[in-house]
Parts: C-alpha cells; structure tokens; sequence
C-alpha cells in the first residue's frame, strides 16, 4: 500500500520529523511494526524532548518487547521516565512498564501455577497459586491453597503490587519489597517483615533452571536474608513470563532444593 497522499501533503507543511512521528504510528497501528519502529527511531533521534517523543518512545519499546529484545525496550522505557516529568501519565507508563520488562512476577488474569515439594514432587506438599482479581500488569489478589498430600489445609488471598520501582507483596505490614529495580546482578535492597529485618540481592540474571514443569532460561536468582538468621538463606528463581519457578534453601557452601513449579497456565 502506498503512503496516502494527506501524509505526504502534512510532511510538506510540518517538517520530515512530524512526518516520521506521523508516518510511524500510522505504520504501528496498521500493524507493521518494522516499519513503524524505522520511524519512530528517525523521529527520535532528532526530537528525543519534543512532547511527541514520549508517545513514541512508550510504543518504540512495546514493539521492542513485543520481540523479546527487552534491552533496547528498557532504553526506550527508561528516557520516557525520566525525560518527561511534566507528563505524568506518559511517565507513569514507562516507569510501570519497566517492572515488566521483562516480566518476572505476571499479575494478569487466568494466571495459575502449582509448586510441589522438590523430595516428592507433591506427595508431601503442594501450593497453588491462581490470579483471581487483576488491574492488568499494576496488582492482583492470589488465591492461594495449601496441601499436605490430599489434605487441603489451608486457603487465603493475597495482594501483589507493581509500583515504586518494585514488585510488592501489598497486604503485607508493612508491605515487602520482594523483587526491585533495575534487575541487575548485584542489585540490593532492604525491608521488613513485620517487625524482622530482611535483606535482598540479585546474586545472577542469567540462570537456566529445570523443574517438573520444564526448562526455564533467564531467570533472576535471588537471595533472601532474614537478619535473625545470618548463616542461612533462601534463593528465589524468578523467570521472564513465568514467575516464582524454584526455591532453595541455602548457606555458606550448600544450597538445598525446597519446592518447585509442576505446572503453570495462563489465558491466551
């Protein structure tokens, strides 16, 4: 199809750079997205503050994420939050989308997963997991369900969060910071549980981890510390579209396998 004759006519009135902005969300939202995204890069690198730029940048980098390139989306997200004080809703969207980019921890509906104790692959236990309400990527409420072999023994809800450069377990008191940005090795923070001091630290963003569930590539091994404890530990593994897949416990030399994903779903 050729470019319609009012793009043309508009690029002569307002400039080529209106003309890529124009031209690449006309592109975007005909969904071509390699063309779309030329434009938006041509648009950008000559206007990185007009207005516009923000608009471009948040779709710039869903096609980029879109493709699983979460690097360049990240770039993309990261200069429409911080380059765009003055708007606010723009802003927000970058900084919220950052937390899911990848997405380690999916709030959305239809989500559910099953974890099983790693001694007997759930003859002793296992948790399920199931989204009941979702504001989309921002929070959700977990049913949770525990069994000790058929036993059902207990059930609750939970409230998770995405907000502050971090993913939070909401209805805790006060809430916990359990996963934060950016999610780079090394990264390290702190929070309370209760009353309990806990430390957190990304010790890899490249761990490829096998469960009864699969084989689950990048994911983030995290380390969690209660201070009482300074000896021992837990990891959590966090994979890209999947979730929590695997928790150890570990210390100075050992680290043991506790539970693990069995299965996981989620809503096309």
């Amino acid at each position: 199809m050729r470019t319609p004759l009012l793009l043309v006519a508009l690029s002569s009135f307002t400039g080529c750079d209106s003309y890529h902005f124009v031209l690449g969300t006309w592109r975007d939202d005909t969904r071509r997205p390699v063309e779309a995204l030329k434009h938006y890069e041509a648009f950008l690198e000559s206007r990185a503050k007009d207005p516009r730029a923000c608009q471009a940048r948040l779709r710039a980098a869903r096609i980029y994420r879109g493709w699983g390139r979460y690097a360049e989306a990240r770039r993309h997200y990261e200069a429409a939050a911080r380059d765009f004080p003055g708007m606010k809703a723009c802003a927000d969207i970058a900084a919220l989308s950052l937390l899911s980019c990848p997405d380690y921890f999916p709030l959305d509906r239809g989500r559910s997963w099953s974890y099983v104790d790693s001694d007997t692959g759930g003859k002793a236990m296992r948790l399920d997991w199931e989204v009941r309400q979702s504001s989309g990527p921002a929070a959700a409420s977990v049913r949770t369900v525990l069994f000790a072999g058929d036993k059902r023994l207990r059930e609750s809800l939970e409230s998770y969060a995405k907000r502050d450069w971090a993913l939070w377990r909401a209805d805790a008191r006060p809430a916990e910071p359990f996963l934060r940005y950016p999610f780079g090795q090394d990264q390290a923070w702190s929070g309370k549980r209760g009353k309990t001091e806990v430390d957190w630290l990304i010790m890899s963003t490249t761990e490829t981890v096998t469960t009864a569930a699969g084989r689950f590539p990048g994911c983030l091994k995290v380390r969690e510390r209660d201070r009482r404890y300074p000896a021992t530990w837990r990891y959590d593994y966090y994979c890209p579209d999947v979730g929590r897949v695997k928790t150890t416990v570990g210390g100075p030399g050992f680290e043991n396998p506790n539970t693990e994903l069995l299965r996981f779903d989620k809503m096309e």
